[in-house]
């Protein structure tokens, strides 16, 4: 199962949602996408559902899944009676009784795969569940040298107004670890409470660094052709400039999946 020890940012959807309340671009890149699939959609780490119940409103067939009860709970909350099909698993594993025409993860899901059996656990249930004709989206952050430093001191991130009466300061520490390309950050919110109270919740993360022909290897040996590569959620094509990696996929019948 899941490393539960790496979800702790997740712990509070409220300031979850207040920390990442744009749509926009993700939703316009989306969108064409989830037009062209011939089906229904799959978003794997879908959270409190933003894009999930972006495109039902839309009129799109879709499935939210996480691994995280928390953010299921407000993605059902939020959705009413949306007619959304939410499903607590863990994306190495999960099994659901239907393939899908697009399915996708915007929030660095593969990053959280630290390891390449996690990883290609994870590429073998999206080759399961992707219709023949289905197309399938992974992204992740385009690893540069400003992500691979490390640091004992925290610094200041952000600060917001989260709308319940709490003030969020965020800061925090970074660390890399080279021989393993993961990238340690642990954040500290802090705020003041109903009494005056500083209260602090610590959220250590490690996310998985990766690189272009790493990513394309992986790709391509788990069984699936690159259709098109894109630097951005505004749809630019990949450069060494890029800040993301979005890799549009399509699944490899079986007797093409070779080491060749």
């Amino acid at each position: 199962m899941i490393d539960h020890d790496n979800l702790a940012d997740y712990a509070d959807p409220f300031l979850y949602d207040v920390e990442n309340a744009d749509e926009e671009p993700v939703g316009s890149f989306l969108l064409p996408l989830a037009q062209q699939a011939d089906g229904p959609l799959l978003e794997l780490g879908c959270g409190t559902g933003r894009y999930t119940l972006y495109l039902t409103r839309l009129g799109f067939t879709v499935t939210g899944l996480d691994i995280v009860p928390g953010m299921l709970a407000r993605a059902r909350e939020k959705a009413g009676d949306l007619p959304v099909t939410w499903v607590e698993a863990d994306v190495r594993s999960f099994q659901l009784d239907e393939k899908f025409a697009f399915i996708f993860e915007t929030g660095a899901v593969f990053e959280h795969l630290l390891t390449r059996p996690d990883q290609e656990s994870f590429l073998a249930r999206v080759r399961e569940h992707l219709a023949a004709d289905g197309r399938f989206l992974l992204t992740a952050l385009f690893t540069k040298p400003p992500y691979m430093q490390s640091s004992d001191d925290e610094e200041d991130w952000f600060a917001y107004d989260a709308g319940d009466g709490r003030y969020v300061q965020v800061s925090g520490i970074n660390r890399y670890d080279a021989l393993n390309q993961v990238r340690h950050e642990t954040a500290h919110r802090r705020w003041q409470n109903a009494d005056g109270e500083m209260v602090t919740r610590v959220a250590p993360l490690a996310l998985r660094s990766y690189f272009p022909q790493e990513l394309e290897n992986l790709l391509h040996y788990n069984g699936f052709t690159v259709e098109a590569r894109y630097g951005n959620w505004d749809g630019t094509p990949l450069t060494e400039a890029s800040p993301m990696l979005l890799y549009l996929c399509t699944r490899r019948p079986d007797q093409e999946q070779s080491n060749g």
